[in-house]
């Protein structure tokens, strides 16, 4: 198998993983729906670069080895990336989350607080 085709092959593997990856993420709602369609067109982008782009002149100027240590680097940087993303998306739901509970908090609040004015004005009439 030729240099080329390998770098080709390992396009459309990561831009599949990660395809797959984010809908998975979408799936278990552990990633927003934006960021999830941003995520997918990244790994469309990567399949479609894979498919069409012909890296013919990196052999001449990149070995082997040196092929492998850029690949290794560029997926620990995506994962680390991915990873990064669903962190925040998480920290997004909760947030909305907590916004909820805090609103609903304050209108219990204000009903108390109105309760107890009417009781107060019960008290001081008797």
């Amino acid at each position: 198998m030729n240099h080329v085709l390998l770098i080709r092959i390992i396009l459309i593997v990561i831009g599949a993983v990660l395809l797959g990856s984010t809908i998975f993420s979408l799936a278990k709602r552990v990633m927003t729906e934006t960021l999830c369609l941003v995520w997918g067109i990244l790994s469309m982008m990567f399949v479609f670069a894979g498919i069409t782009l012909r890296p013919v002149q990196w052999v001449r100027y990149i070995s082997t080895s040196g092929s492998l240590i850029i690949f290794v680097v560029i997926v620990c940087v995506i994962w680390c990336s991915f990873f990064i993303t669903m962190q925040i998306s998480v920290l997004r739901r909760k947030n909305q989350e907590l916004a909820m509970q805090i609103s609903l908090i304050n209108q219990e609040n204000q009903r108390i607080k109105e309760r107890l004015a009417e009781l107060e004005k019960n008290i001081v009439c008797d």
